[in-house]
């Protein structure tokens, strides 16, 4: 039980921090600017049960995955470590994460009445970074209890996708346009760091086993 807590903790923070709902408030209020408030709620929370369903799919085929494709996991840790640090190097440079969405996708978004699904949930919310995150979270996962944790932070970052979505006028209003560039720095930082550690763990463990 010991281990439960502090790996629901990283697990909770790592995909808060990829999937940045505050982050994208912004990009989903310039790609509904002709939608009311009611259509936007309903429209994040569409989003939300999305990002659990797409997030939820890649925890329980993670080893499938690796298995189809004979990878190791220690690897898919080092190539997801190095997605996660190239997302964490742009947002500590505050740029546009061209890793999980384009301009093409943006332009495609404006033109949708609807893009709870594309391009909001995907890959805005639950892109590349994320799935990598949850699949090498998987495979630390060895144990009930730990895939219950995994689970549980899956599930509450989908309800904090719901609540600030659907709050996203007043999450711009209060963070404003240097807010948002600050937070995104400091979550950039906290990515890297989370980024650094599954690349030495991936590092360490292909050592150890091919002593």
């Amino acid at each position: 039980m010991s281990s439960l807590f502090p790996f629901f903790v990283t697990a909770f923070v790592s995909l808060f921090v990829i999937v940045d709902a505050i982050g994208n408030t912004p990009m989903f209020l310039s790609i509904t600017p002709h939608n009311t408030h009611a259509e936007r709620v309903r429209m994040a929370k569409k989003a939300a049960v999305a990002v659990f369903i797409i997030l939820t799919v890649f925890a329980f085929l993670g080893n499938r995955i690796f298995q189809f494709f004979g990878v190791t996991i220690d690897a898919f840790r080092i190539a997801g470590g190095v997605i996660l640090l190239k997302i964490a190097l742009d947002m500590v440079e505050a740029k546009s994460l061209r890793t999980r969405h384009t301009p093409e996708e943006d332009q495609e978004g404006l033109a949708r009445e609807d893009v709870a699904i594309i391009p909001l949930a995907i890959p805005m919310l639950s892109g590349p970074g994320a799935i990598s995150t949850v699949i090498v979270l998987t495979a630390q996962a060895t144990s009930a209890g730990l895939m219950g944790a995994l689970m549980a932070a899956i599930g509450l970052n989908a309800l904090l996708v719901y609540l600030i979505l659907r709050s996203s006028d007043r999450v711009v209003a209060l963070f404003k346009e240097t807010g948002m560039r600050i937070l995104t720095r400091i979550l950039g930082i906290i990515l890297a760091s989370i980024a650094m550690q599954f690349i030495l763990t991936g590092i360490q463990h292909y050592f150890t086993d091919h002593r």
